[in-house]
């Protein structure tokens, strides 16, 4: 926050005193996005401000569409015109060097970049001949293997993007890439439920394949052309260590799983510490287990809605990782999916109500949502813990049993 408050600062200065060059470059490239967002894109456009475009730098993009962003614009209108800027950005872009340890978090994602297009250009020889009913069964498995390149998707949204956002606010701005995840997984479902229709629509299917493939290689593009550069050049060494540790809770799409670093076992830095309370008392030790023994998701969000502890279950529901610790709870939704957090969160605080349940199908499972406010003795709100269950099992009970018995 501190840096994008220095640099607004330094803007303002600048463009007010002397209308230095730097600024003045990020008022002609924002000038620019402006026209094209508005549907204008000529040849005489481009020549107007072809010496900025052709220098333009990724953290430079990232600081207009936070102004956009700031200015009321959402992420799915941004998306309406962002692949036609990054076509013409892309000159610039592409010929930005990254240096990158092997090894690494980045070095990791870049390879899964590389094996999610082998498995592409593979489906376009599938998809050469104009008859694609009698391939149905093999372009299903092939489809359906792509769904395991959503940890990809969730890496980004749950370790590399937090670490952004903690940097400097300029960084939310990657709630466009996440809506773009969402885009992408809904196209990937839509394909698969053509082809698994009795009545295959192939004319559905050509224009549905045609979306996702420009979906996936444009966010390769936007992944290795800004946001890798831009955590290259932003994150610590020790950050870019962290991520590479947390990526193994989510796990590695089409590469192999590198080797893992030792884990280091937090609980001996507290082995003295107890918890004590009217209802008994528990050491650190204890406690941990405890909570990661009970069956559901936990995360707890304070007054100041930053997330500020999640519990680790044996069977997770929705990912987790360290990164998201201090992030605001915003932040870790997709876009389409703030206002109803906002709304329950302004609830509690108001003392409206004190629960909001969902539940939901997901992966053939059924899942129960909970969110609970959290209030102390005098009933001030305190933040807010969020319960998630696999209840698929449960419901199907019937009867009793009183006997122990195992299975």
């Amino acid at each position: 926050m501190k840096k994008t408050a220095e640099f607004i600062k330094t803007y303002k200065i600048v463009i007010n005193l002397n209308r230095g060059v730097f600024m003045n470059k990020i008022e002609r490239i924002a000038a620019y996005i402006e026209e094209i967002a508005r549907g204008k894109h000529t040849m005489e456009l481009y020549r107007k401000y072809e010496e900025d475009i052709l220098s333009v730098e990724a953290d430079e993009l990232f600081t207009l569409f936070f102004n956009r962003l700031n200015q009321g614009e959402t992420p799915d209108q941004i998306l309406l015109y962002l692949d036609r800027l990054m076509h013409v950005f892309a000159q610039s872009l592409k010929t930005k060097e990254m240096v990158i340890n092997p090894d690494s978090f980045i070095d990791h994602m870049i390879k899964e970049n590389f094996e999610m297009a082998n498995r592409l250009d593979q489906i376009k020889k599938l998809l050469a001949s104009s008859d694609y009913t009698e391939k149905k069964v093999d372009l299903i498995e092939r489809f359906e293997e792509l769904l395991d390149f959503n940890v990809h998707y969730v890496k980004k949204e749950n370790i590399l993007f937090p670490y952004l956002e903690k940097s400097d606010e300029r960084f939310t701005g990657v709630s466009i890439m996440w809506t773009l995840h969402d885009q992408m997984r809904k196209t990937l479902k839509n394909i698969l439920q053509g082809l698994k229709e009795v009545e295959f629509n192939q004319k559905a299917f050509i224009i549905d394949v045609g979306r996702y493939f420009f979906q996936v290689y444009g966010l390769i593009q936007k992944e290795e052309y800004i946001l890798y550069p831009v955590a290259l050049k932003t994150l610590t060494t020790q950050q870019h260590d962290q991520m590479r540790k947390q990526s193994f809770e989510i796990g590695f799409a089409f590469i192999e799983t590198p080797a893992e670093s030792k884990k280091e076992d937090s609980i001996l830095e507290f082995a003295d510490w107890i918890y004590r309370s009217e209802t008994g008392e528990l050491t650190y030790e204890q406690l941990t287990l405890f909570v990661n023994a009970l069956p559901v998701d936990c995360t707890l969000i304070d007054e100041h809605n930053k997330v500020r502890y999640f519990t680790r279950p044996k069977d997770r529901i929705f990912p987790r990782s360290p990164a998201i610790i201090g992030r605001d709870v915003q932040n870790c939704h997709p876009a389409d999916s703030v206002d109803v957090v906002n709304k329950i969160i302004e609830a509690f605080r108001n003392n409206e109500r004190d629960v909001a349940t969902f539940w939901i199908d997901m992966r053939g499972k059924k899942l129960l949502i909970q969110y609970y406010a959290l209030r102390n003795t005098q009933g001030e709100y305190k933040g807010t813990l969020e319960v998630s269950q696999d209840i698929t099992d449960i419901q199907k009970l019937k009867g009793q049993r009183r006997l122990l018995q195992w299975e």
